[in-house]
Parts: structure tokens; sequence; C-alpha cells
């Protein structure tokens, strides 16, 4: 679990990566549960042969925190797409990842503060509803015109159905069309 997720997406290494797996998992622990402080890391570390400094342990302990949390909001995020689909069967993943994204880009919108919106790019931010937008448009244009090419497709198969109908079995078009036709002048198609 020792990822890293810098700012460029390059890992950084610590003398802690280098541990053994069991020593690393329990150093990790230790960072995440508050149990110990850097100081008490750095300590535990040496009793068991390894030295490091308490800027290496916090270096290392502030990544490790932010890569946790990274994916931790990962897996919620997963989590929320799959309820999504749990919820409505009929959504495919591009709807629901849209869904997702659009409900926290308005909890993120909801939750500055005034002061905070002095600090908010609004090139960048009306560039990310942009490209959500259209992601969203495109989708919907995709899929009507996937039920464009459905119905045309129906309506051939219609008029294969009908032509073949009426030259293989006149009597039953015949039957089948004044079925419909009474079902019309009835008001019941």
């Amino acid at each position: 679990m020792g990822w890293s997720f810098g700012k460029k997406g390059n890992r950084k290494h610590s003398k802690i990566d280098a541990l053994p797996p069991e020593m690393k998992a329990t150093v990790e622990e230790m960072i995440l549960d508050g149990s110990a402080t850097y100081s008490e890391i750095v300590e535990y570390l040496e009793k068991n042969g390894y030295s490091l400094s308490t800027s290496s342990v916090c270096r290392y302990a502030q990544g490790y925190v932010e890569s946790v949390q990274a994916l931790q909001i990962a897996q919620q995020n997963f989590k929320n797409m799959l309820e999504q689909l749990d919820r409505y069967p009929d959504l495919d993943t591009t709807e629901a990842l849209v869904r997702i994204a659009s409900q926290n880009l308005m909890n993120a919108l909801a939750s500055k503060k005034d002061e905070d919106w002095s600090k908010v790019s609004v090139d960048k931010l009306m560039n990310q509803i942009s490209g959500l937008t259209r992601a969203v448009a495109y989708k919907k244009r995709v899929e009507l015109q996937n039920k464009t090419d459905l119905e045309a497709g129906a309506s051939d198969v219609k008029a294969m159905l009908w032509n073949a109908m009426a030259k293989e079995r006149p009597d039953l078009y015949k039957q089948v069309s004044g079925y419909l036709d009474r079902k019309v002048q009835e008001g019941k198609p």
C-alpha cells in the first residue's frame, strides 16, 4: 500500500519503501492509526536496526496519507457508481460516471466559502463544466443515433416481413392487414 500519487504522477522513493514488508506495514499502520509520533516511529525503527530521520518519516507519512485518502476517494466513487448502476439497471457506466462527476462538482461548488472563490480559476472551472457538458451531449447524440439506426433497422425488418408475407402467405397477409385496419378504425391500434 505504499503508493504515492504525486502531482506529476512520479512516485517518490523513501527509505521506508526499502524496509522489509512487515516492518513497512507496521510503520504505515502507526502512521494511519496515529498510535505513535514521528519521533516514536524513528525510535521503533532504530530498535529494529534502521536509521531514519524524523523529517524522512514525516515526508513519507504525508505522501502515504495522501495516497490512502486518494484511494479511499476512488473506492467511494466506485461504490457510488455501483450503487447508481444497481438503482438504475438500464443505466450504463458512462451515465453513472457523469452523474457522480456532476454530483461531486455540485458538492464542491456548494461548499465553497465566499473567500474561497477568489482562489478559483474561472477558466479552469468553466473548462471542467464545459467538458462535462460535452461528454453528456456526446453521449446523448450517440444514444439518439443508435436509436435512429435501431428504428431504421426495425422498419426495414417490418418491410421485409410484410413483403415476404404478401408473396408467400397472401392469406395471412390479408388476415393481419384486415385485423390492423379494424383496430385502427376502433381507435385501438
